[in-house]
């Protein structure tokens, strides 16, 4: 009678993990960061910017999920005393994410998620060289996002970075995206 229980326990354990749905999606943001420097140097550097995130993801139960990003901003323009200067980012990262069901239907879910991120800022001296700051990020992330339909959504995002070892502090970003769900 045991080895049937078993036995049985052990078909469940497989037929649930086989009716288990993993549902991929990717997505595009735009967003709006603003940094804040170790140093005072946010006369000399831009500490705003735009960019747009790269995102691919997956949804393992309907209350938790994983995805990655890669960012990408676009070029500043500064002018420091006669010097002027052009600064741009680029970041990837992954987050693990957490989502809250509202309503009968669902089609809103709050969003909440943590993860990590290398954030990589270029500064180039126009008529001399570069420099590169690398920086490792830890993210918090809260938002909500409202389901369309079975394919589409539309989600807003604030995402708060602490960085380490880097002449950058923190990083403060707000995104809205679209998710399309395979």
């Amino acid at each position: 009678m045991k080895k049937t229980l078993l036995m049985a326990g052990i078909a469940c354990a497989f037929a649930a993990n086989a009716n288990a749905e993993i549902k991929p999606y990717a997505g595009l943001d735009f967003n709006y960061s603003t940094f804040d420097y170790a140093y005072d140097i946010e006369n000399a550097i831009e500490d705003d910017y735009q960019s747009v995130s790269f995102v691919a993801g997956a949804k393992f139960h309907k209350n938790f999920g994983a995805e990655a990003f890669y960012q990408y901003s676009g070029k500043e323009k500064n002018t420091y005393y006669s010097d002027k200067y052009t600064t741009r980012f680029q970041a990837y990262g992954v987050d693990v994410l957490g989502f809250l069901p509202l309503g009968c239907d669902g089609k809103v879910e709050l969003i909440a998620g943590a993860g990590i991120g290398e954030y990589e800022m270029k500064v180039r001296l126009v008529g001399e060289g570069s420099e590169k700051e690398e920086a490792f990020g830890y993210r918090l992330n809260a938002g909500a996002q409202y389901n369309i339909d079975e394919n589409w959504s539309v989600r807003g995002m604030y995402h708060h970075v602490y960085t380490q070892k880097s002449e950058i502090d923190a990083i403060d970003e707000f995104s809205v995206g679209i998710r399309y769900n395979f």
